[in-house]
């Protein structure tokens, strides 16, 4: 956002909101997109990306309502885990996005177990560029691989 477009934008929000007017400075991009289906396990389908800065890699990887709905993830998630550590993809970490819009109680039941596998609540400042960075969609859980 150019110098211009701030001040006019400024100018309409008043002072007091000038924090909304700053763009946000990305530290990292994505570089790859990935959909995959799990045929072991109920069928299940990930859709996801691969994301990279200068300190790290990424894969992140969307479980959105048909996924939480208490499906058998456990041939899924171990695929997942095996392609983010394989040779070419060689991320740092798996990151799942969980839909906060999915059934509340297959969603708290899915982030405990994956806790126990060792998943942590994770935000992504290190890819924004910004401080406690959150989403009112998605609840990240992020696992070093």
């Amino acid at each position: 956002m150019d110098a211009h477009n701030e001040e006019q934008r400024s100018r309409k929000t008043g002072s007091r909101h000038d924090y909304a007017v700053k763009a946000a400075v990305a530290t990292g991009s994505v570089t790859d997109w990935l959909e995959v289906y799990d045929y072991h396990g109920d069928g299940v389908r990930f859709r996801g990306f691969v994301a990279e800065s200068p300190e790290q890699r990424a894969m992140f990887v969307f479980f959105d309502k048909n996924v939480v709905a208490g499906q058998d993830l456990k041939p899924g998630l171990t695929a997942l885990l095996e392609l983010a550590s394989s040779e070419g993809v060689d991320c740092d970490q798996l990151i799942v996005c969980v839909d906060r819009t999915a059934d509340e109680t297959a969603a708290k039941d899915l982030t405990k177990d994956l806790g126990w596998v060792g998943f942590e609540l994770t935000m992504l400042d290190d890819w924004s560029g910004q401080k406690c960075t959150l989403s009112d969609r998605w609840l990240f859980l992020g696992m070093d691989v």
